[in-house]
């Protein structure tokens, strides 16, 4: 089983690395328009070969398309036009409705299976890529009855190999649910290192001796690639703005609290958001 990686970053090059030590597939060929990426992924034992797209799809059993939202509408349906009946394509997109409703009504949409393996971190690039980057990690595969079962096996087995928890749902609920839980966060992030940078740019004492834990672990995100998040948010940008609103009326209900001194509400407050710690995360 040839496995074709269109996209050697971060994702695409952690699942070759994931495969590869579970001795998953025959041959791993690669491609991307990231000439480093590709150098590194060739380096790094990710791939064996890089080849022109064209070549890579109609040699490969199962391609797997890890590049951002909006590449991934735009070309998904050319190569479901071009891949055999027996190829099965595997997107890991943060955003699915788009992607899902682009190829609904497409002859072949059943040879690809859409999923989002939830293990992002903020850096990138192929020099990031860890065969473990999804250990004990959810993918969330979505609309599975639209796609073929040897497929939807297919899609399992890789997930599985490289140790996820796999989790069903549609694509609708999928981009809801992970704009509060993935997407607003990196909002967050992106507004509070704005905040900073805007009142102490040039202030560097501020930066050198006084950034804690806190800011530290609140703006990890800020420092993630703005050629990946911008089409995400462009793509979830309805489910976004409801998450953003909500979250705004949160802080202005402990921006008034604190107004007003009513310290027994933010107490409160506190400890409402305290009960996150009973929640599980993988």
């Amino acid at each position: 089983m040839n496995i074709g990686i269109i996209g050697l970053g971060l994702i695409g090059g952690s699942i070759g690395l994931g495969l590869r030590k579970s001795n998953f597939g025959d041959k791993f060929i690669g491609t991307d328009s990231n000439k480093e990426n590709a150098s590194n992924a060739i380096k790094l034992g990710i791939v064996d070969e890089i080849i022109p797209l064209q070549d890579l799809i109609i040699q490969s059993s199962v391609i797997i398309l890890s590049i951002p939202v909006d590449g991934i509408e735009k070309i998904l349906p050319s190569i479901l036009n071009e891949i055999s009946r027996d190829t099965v394509i595997i997107d890991t997109g943060s955003t699915k409705y788009d992607i899902c409703n682009k190829v609904y009504s497409h002859p072949k949409r059943s040879r690809f299976v859409a999923t989002h393996p939830i293990a992002g971190i903020e850096k990138s690039g192929a020099i990031s890529a860890h065969h473990n980057l999804f250990y004990k990690k959810n993918c969330i595969i979505c609309d599975c009855e639209l796609s073929d079962p040897d497929a939807m096996s297919i899609a399992k087995k890789i997930y599985s190999t490289i140790d996820m928890q796999i989790i069903s749902i549609t694509s609708k609920e999928h981009d809801l649910y992970i704009a509060y839980v993935s997407h607003l966060p990196h909002v967050i992030s992106f507004a509070l290192a704005c905040t900073v940078l805007e009142e102490f740019e040039n202030k560097e004492k501020i930066f050198n001796n006084m950034m804690g834990s806190g800011l530290y672990s609140t703006t990890r995100l800020a420092k993630s690639k703005p050629e990946t998040w911008l089409p995400i948010f462009i793509s979830n940008r309805k489910n976004l703005i409801k998450a953003i609103n909500f979250y705004i009326n949160h802080l202005e209900i402990f921006r008034d609290c604190l107004i007003s001194e009513k310290l027994d509400k933010v107490d409160q407050y506190i400890k409402k958001a305290n009960k996150m710690k009973d929640k599980k995360y993988v």
